[in-house]
């Protein structure tokens, strides 16, 4: 993996495709040049209003809306529809009627693989379902970007499909993933789950004894071997080493993780518009890092990226019963080893997106994300509090018709916009 200080370097200065060594050619750059205006104060905010039956609601207007920061009414002075929906996108069940497509929107996907916390299985799957998507759904006017390993592939956005074909085929599994640390919680001496080793991590050796006297109970299926590997104190010694050794693994692939959040999200403010993160995982530790991880979302919201959480663990069958293939705010897939939902839970809250989990076909899985950020209101405001003090800041927007359901990022971080770079095409895109 190529160092995240050195990662950052580089995709600060190759993340987009615009260069004064490669200029665009004149009949390209008139006609896929996309320009924007926004003061740097301005804070831009995409909303999703479904109505009872989760359908999109067009025909707003900014009155229809309150927005409220940290508490206070802000008054919206901009507000326009983006829709990019094509006949293309999802089934007919999922889509709009045809609305003139804004100018100033374009769909931009980077597709983010955690592969510290990706075990094979998920990422073949999920590799699969990309593969599927980038086929069939992306298209002329899209760009997009496969970052794994801690960095872009060829360095860039690009619109070229084979591009990111090639940059999907080259992602390959890590060696050790969440899946492979988890592995030694059921061997002996097991563990029941990763809170008990955050407990004995921090000092709770009662635990670890208790633990221990547990499996050496006579008549239990490990008695034996309690008494083979020196009996209860050695057990407790083995769980505490286990815990301790588990913690430290876990904070190494939760720091590159969020390294990769921090470099994905920096960079793609310098693009103007909205930008998808498409965040494949199967979930990560998170004990120790929640406010650097709630810190990251404030950033995307700020910069206009919106997360989206993929599980590429697929369905489980729970209770005797397959759990459904829908999206769900509640964690359906855990288990006695995994306490890793809530790091997805807060990417994708804070900067609008959702989690997605119990799908098998991950192409359905992001088609869905791609109708959610195809179709959209963007509201702009100028904060009473003026001062860009890198504070994060709350964030609400309901609508004044209560049977609305509005779905927005729930903070941004009240820093200066950097400076952007408008997307040129490359390639040729979907058709």
């Amino acid at each position: 993996m190529r160092h995240p200080a050195l990662a950052a370097v580089i995709a600060a200065a190759t993340l987009v495709t615009v260069s004064a060594q490669t200029p665009a050619p004149a009949s390209q750059t008139q006609s896929s040049q996309l320009t924007f205006r926004s003061a740097t104060n301005l804070v831009e905010v995409d909303v999703v209003v479904q109505d009872g039956d989760g359908r999109f609601v067009p025909g707003l207007t900014a009155d229809d809306l309150v927005v409220l920061e940290d508490g206070r009414p802000q008054a919206i002075q901009q507000f326009y529809l983006v829709n990019n929906q094509s006949t293309s996108v999802a089934g007919p069940d999922e889509l709009l009627p045809s609305i003139d497509v804004d100018p100033r929107g374009h769909r931009l996907f980077v597709f983010l693989f955690d592969l510290g916390h990706l075990g094979v299985e998920s990422l073949l799957r999920s590799k699969v379902g990309v593969e599927r998507f980038i086929n069939t759904q992306f298209r002329k006017g899209d760009f997009g970007g496969i970052f794994a390993e801690g960095e872009m592939h060829r360095d860039r956005i690009t619109s070229d499909k084979l591009s990111l074909l090639a940059g999907l085929h080259a992602v390959q599994p890590a060696v050790e993933t969440r899946e492979t640390r988890l592995q030694g919680f059921r061997e002996y001496p097991q563990i029941p789950s990763e809170a008990d080793a955050v407990r004995i991590d921090l000092g709770d050796d009662r635990l670890a004894e208790s633990l221990a006297t547990d499996l050496c109970q006579p008549g239990t299926a490990t008695a034996e071997e309690c008494r083979a590997e020196g009996g209860i104190g050695e057990t407790a010694r083995r769980i505490t080493r286990k815990a301790r050794n588990y913690i430290r693994d876990a904070r190494i692939a939760t720091g590159q993780t969020v390294a990769q959040l921090q470099l994905v999200a920096a960079n793609l403010a310098t693009i103007p518009g909205r930008k998808t993160v498409i965040f494949i995982s199967d979930g990560f530790f998170i004990e120790e890092s929640r406010a650097e991880v709630e810190q990251i979302a404030a950033m995307a919201a700020r910069g206009g990226t919106a997360i989206y959480s993929v599980y590429g663990r697929g369905s489980s069958v729970i209770g005797g019963r397959a759990m459904p293939d829908v999206t769900t705010s509640r964690p359906t897939l855990s288990s006695t080893f995994d306490t890793s939902d809530d790091g997805p839970q807060i990417l994708t809250a804070g900067t609008g997106g959702f989690v997605i989990r119990n799908l098998n076909d991950i192409s359905r899985a992001i088609n869905l994300v791609a109708r959610d950020t195809s179709t959209y209101y963007v509201l702009g405001y100028s904060p009473t509090n003026a001062v860009m003090d890198g504070k994060v800041r709350k964030i609400e927007v309901k609508a004044r018709t209560g049977s609305l359901h509005v779905r927005a990022r729930n903070s941004y971080l009240a820093s200066p916009l950097p400076p952007r770079q408008p997307l040129r095409y490359d390639g040729g895109g979907g058709q």
